[in-house]
């Protein structure tokens, strides 16, 4: 029994020898796999791809290591990527220098792969040549999955940049074992984003899809200082050579339809502020020219130039000037976009501009607003008869800063010479202190202090700069609750119809439509009939009379019947006061007659008599018998029922009231 134990054993052992020497041969006959990053011996490069970290390892990334991928899955299934570790401080960056420009003319979309827990902003930046450095920016999502990021430098296309920088997680401290996968670094064709877009040849040229006629000196840039007039991807660069009219001549080649659309419309980033000449030229028709005036400085404004005379006209060529006029040196650069023709719709379009107004948030925006405050152009939260205009200034004051302040910024130097009273409109729910003030020029600053009185309800203020009439200023500064700090964060003032305008002494007089007309500030009714009248210097400031306007009538004394006519347009109140006084300055005595009519009721005449001559007289008619009475209209008859003067017998009136 032990004998066949000790056979048996010896077999079992037998049995495994043979098992794992078989097992031996079988490694030694299939070893272990190895892979090199490329084994393509006929590799074509491709210039375009940075790295691929295999057989397009083209460029040389300086702390990146190339390792095997950690997940051929997904949408990366490369054997070997590339990783990198972020360095601890916020702008930390992977750099990539070619040395030399890159060429970014055709492919300018740059793609990678990446494969991280981390979150964060990753930052692509072109910049290390002659050119301005640009940015773009992408969301990295932390999900340990590849994901494949895509940056647009298109812009950018004829720009020089030897460098392309990353950084991950930008801005951000970390420890400095972050660690980022990353595969298939290129540069790819950007997708066209004018494919499939039909002409409109009534655009010139915006510098994107739209290039319907060559620009002769006008280079194709990256949009610089975009703001909501221009946001486009591209427009022109033009550099303003020496001479006072060298030009932008842009040849249709055959006549321009101007048939319906006529207005020139361009978008302009001047350097200075001047004349903008925009002429028709070239064809069988007289050229003609219109000016815009550039007074904005320094950020995209929009200029319109009327040809609507032109719509059946024949022109080749629309010429523009840039700073019409003037010699320059070489070196202004502008910049240009949305060249095209419109219809003539909008209302601002034709409107002259009005330097004396600084800013009515509608056609006249003369003036950059800026500063401290926030500011909004909103619509008029109340439409009233002090202020119908559609579009006003919402400006946010801090309130609990003394010294917070809304600047507009001429660019230039305000002509002060005639028009120097500052008016502002406002509509506050708050009576403060308000501070206006002169800067920005080669003199001295000079402040008016003024106050919001009235509260909720659009109020016109005047300040006096009469004194700066020769002063050199740029800016005009409002200063809400200057000097206080008892408001709020978030004060709220609504303001329009910035402007400088001569003196006005009738500024702030109250209406009182108990005066029919003084011909000065209380011009409540007008002369509507029928004999020949005109506002003139008083000529004979005396007496009962020391106004400085006056009436002129001019009556035809042969006529009886013939009469000066004011109409109310509605019911004349006489409860209380029904006294017509008027002043009189005459040549002679003659009858006058005083009659209501033009209402429901019956007419009502009253007689008297002009019993002075060349002195100024005040007559009163007494129509307190009409007081309950429906009438319209104040008709007066000079030497009333007489034909025995002269066809242009003068009569000055004045100061035709109720009392």
């Amino acid at each position: 029994m032990k004998t066949t134990k000790f056979y048996l054993n010896a077999f079992m052992l037998l049995i495994m020898l043979i098992f794992f020497t078989s097992c031996e041969d079988e490694l030694n006959k299939y070893p272990t796999i190895a892979y090199a990053p490329c084994e393509d011996t006929n590799v074509t490069i491709d210039t375009n791809i940075i790295s691929d970290f295999e057989c397009q390892a083209n460029v040389d990334l300086t702390g990146v290591e190339s390792v095997r991928n950690p997940a051929e899955i997904q949408i990366n299934t490369s054997k070997f990527v590339g990783k990198y570790i972020d360095g601890t401080g916020p702008w930390d960056a992977l750099i990539i220098d070619y040395g030399a420009p890159i060429d970014l003319s055709t492919y300018n979309t740059f793609k990678l792969k990446i494969r991280t827990a981390i979150t964060g902003t990753l930052i692509v930046k072109l910049e290390g040549g002659t050119s301005t450095p640009s940015e773009k920016t992408a969301n990295v999502t932390g999900n340990n999955g590849w994901a494949e990021y895509s940056f647009d430098f298109s812009d950018q296309f004829n720009q020089n940049h030897n460098k392309l920088v990353l950084f991950f997680n930008a801005g951000v401290d970390t420890g400095g074992t972050d660690e980022y996968y990353i595969d298939d670094l290129r540069f790819e064709q950007s997708v066209n984003p004018c494919a499939g877009v039909a002409p409109d040849l009534s655009i010139v040229s915006d510098f994107d899809c739209q290039m319907n006629q060559d620009t002769p000196e006008v280079e194709k840039i990256a949009t610089p200082n975009k703001n909501d007039v221009n946001s486009s991807k591209f427009s022109g660069k033009y550099i303003d050579e020496v001479g006072a009219w060298d030009a932008v001549i842009i040849d249709f080649g055959s006549p321009i339809d101007l048939s319906t659309k006529n207005v020139f419309s361009i978008k302009v980033f001047a350097p200075v502020a001047g004349i903008l000449k925009a002429k028709l030229e070239g064809g069988t028709s007289n050229g003609i020219e219109v000016d815009a005036q550039i007074t904005n400085t320094g950020v995209w404004k929009e200029y319109t130039f009327d040809f609507s005379s032109q719509a059946t006209e024949n022109h080749t060529k629309i010429v523009l000037f840039f700073n019409a006029g003037v010699d320059t040196d070489g070196t202004e650069v502008y910049y240009m976009d949305d060249l095209k023709f419109i219809e003539l719709s909008d209302p601002c379009i034709g409107v002259a501009t009005d330097l004396s107004v600084i800013n009515d948030f509608n056609c006249q925006q003369n003036a950059i607003v800026t500063g401290s405050n926030i500011s909004s152009i909103v619509v008029n939260p109340d439409l009233s008869a002090s202020n119908p205009s559609d579009a006003v200034l919402e400006v946010t004051d801090n309130g609990t800063d003394a010294w917070d302040a809304l600047v507009l910024d001429y660019g230039g130097a305000i002509d002060l010479t005639t028009k120097n009273y500052l008016r502002i409109k406002i509509l506050s729910t708050r009576a403060v202190p308000l501070l206006a003030k002169l800067e920005g020029g080669t003199s001295g600053a000079k402040e008016v202090w003024g106050a919001i009185t009235t509260t909720d309800a659009w109020t016109e203020y005047i300040f006096d700069f009469s004194d700066q009439a020769a002063e050199n200023h740029q800016k005009v500064v409002f200063f809400f609750n200057g000097g206080q700090t008892d408001g709020t964060a978030s004060d709220i003032y609504y303001i329009d119809d910035i402007r400088f305008s001569e003196f006005d002494p009738c500024f702030g007089v109250s209406i009182d439509t108990s005066i029919v007309n003084d011909f000065e500030c209380q011009q409540n009714y007008d002369v509507v009939c029928c004999i020949d009248t005109v506002i003139i210097d008083n000529p004979d400031v005396s007496g009962s009379n020391t106004s400085s306007s006056v009436l002129e009538v001019t009556d035809n004394g042969t006529d009886a019947w013939d009469a000066l006519v004011f109409d109310y347009g509605d019911v004349i109140d006489l409860s209380v006061k029904n006294q017509l006084k008027i002043k009189i300055l005459s040549t002679g005595t003659v009858p006058l007659l005083a009659k209501l009519e033009g209402g429901t009721s019956g007419a009502k005449e009253v007689w008297g008599n002009i019993d002075t001559a060349n002195a100024w007289t005040e007559y009163t008619f007494d129509f307190s018998d009409q007081a309950a009475e429906n009438h319209q209209k104040i008709v007066l008859f000079f030497n009333g029922g007489q034909t025995d003067g002269t066809a242009a017998d003068i009569y000055y009136i004045d100061d035709i009231k109720w009392e």
